[in-house]
């Protein structure tokens, strides 16, 4: 199953900044079928999101939304907010896995009109069909995983160590991933290669890096090392400590209070077809204020 994790974060006297990773690899029925799976997709504008579990519900779902959201921010002055983005992406997802008892489990980043980072916990499925927000303060760092729960508890730990640390909380993520990747052990089903896709508050798109760690170049996901010429743009290269993430993965019970831990994201927040009724799916509405004053972890 995927390891991936999508982070807002808003450090101290910077510019917020939001971004995606995800390995590259899909399985069935225990066997590999990729090593070059995409998992991370744009939703339009500055929103993106990462993507576990069925595959296609989430891919119909993304080409319907991002189109929708471009033609949108093309003709109009003011783009469509992150809460608009949201509610067409969970309705369309919503009605695309419904017949296939498929779940799909998503975390999608942007920015809030404010330029608040925020970051959407959604989840399709026969049992649970629900939407979550977080929105982050200046100082704080939030992430979610998507994903095989044990790879994102390691993730987890990482995290929090890294904050402990002071180490650069998304080039953490960004190895631990890849040392999943490389290490597969208990994670089997994490592999392949490297997404990695970011937007800072200032841009109007998403951009997805062209990333270079331990010798090999990625991009979303394909292994592009070979056929990579010097012609090509530089690359985001990751300071990969690999030492510093096989110790962590030694050691057990890690303070993990800094992060916000998966299974306390399935309660609470919008039911799907509440949030995007087909009367109210096109109607544009503002982010929610009640997200700027720190509310939207409430639900």
């Amino acid at each position: 199953m995927t390891l991936g994790f999508a982070m807002a974060a808003w450090p101290e006297g910077q510019d917020p900044l939001v971004g995606v990773v995800a390995d590259s690899r899909l399985m069935q029925d225990g066997t590999t079928l990729s090593d070059a799976g995409i998992k991370t997709y744009e939703l339009g504008g500055r929103s993106a999101m990462v993507a576990a579990g069925y595959a296609l519900p989430t891919l119909i779902s993304s080409e319907f939304v991002r189109p929708f959201v471009e033609n949108h921010n093309r003709k109009n002055a003011k783009p469509l907010g992150f809460y608009d983005t949201v509610r067409l992406f969970a309705f369309f997802l919503r009605r695309s896995s419904r017949n296939t008892q498929a779940k799909c489990q998503i975390a999608v980043t942007g920015f809030l009109e404010s330029g608040r980072p925020c970051l959407a916990y959604v989840v399709a499925s026969p049992d649970l069909n629900r939407v979550r927000f977080f929105s982050v303060e200046e100082g704080e760092t939030l992430v979610i995983p998507v994903g095989s729960s044990e790879a994102g508890a390691l993730l987890l730990q990482g995290l929090a160590a890294a904050k402990t640390e002071r180490r650069p909380s998304f080039v953490s993520g960004i190895s631990l991933v890849w040392y999943m990747c490389r290490h597969p052990g208990a994670f089997s089903s994490v592999g392949g290669s490297l997404s990695v896709g970011s937007a800072e508050v200032g841009d109007t798109h998403f951009s997805w890096h062209y990333v270079q760690i331990e010798g090999r170049r990625f991009l979303r996901g394909m292994d592009v090392t070979e056929c990579a010429r010097a012609s090509w743009p530089s690359p985001y290269v990751v300071d990969y400590d690999e030492s510093w993430c096989a110790t962590l993965d030694l050691k057990v019970n890690q303070d993990v209070d800094s992060v916000y831990k998966p299974e306390h994201l399935i309660g609470g927040g919008y039911d799907i077809d509440s949030l995007s009724s087909p009367e109210t799916l096109f109607q544009t509405c503002d982010d929610p204020a009640a997200f700027d004053n720190g509310l939207a972890r409430a639900g």
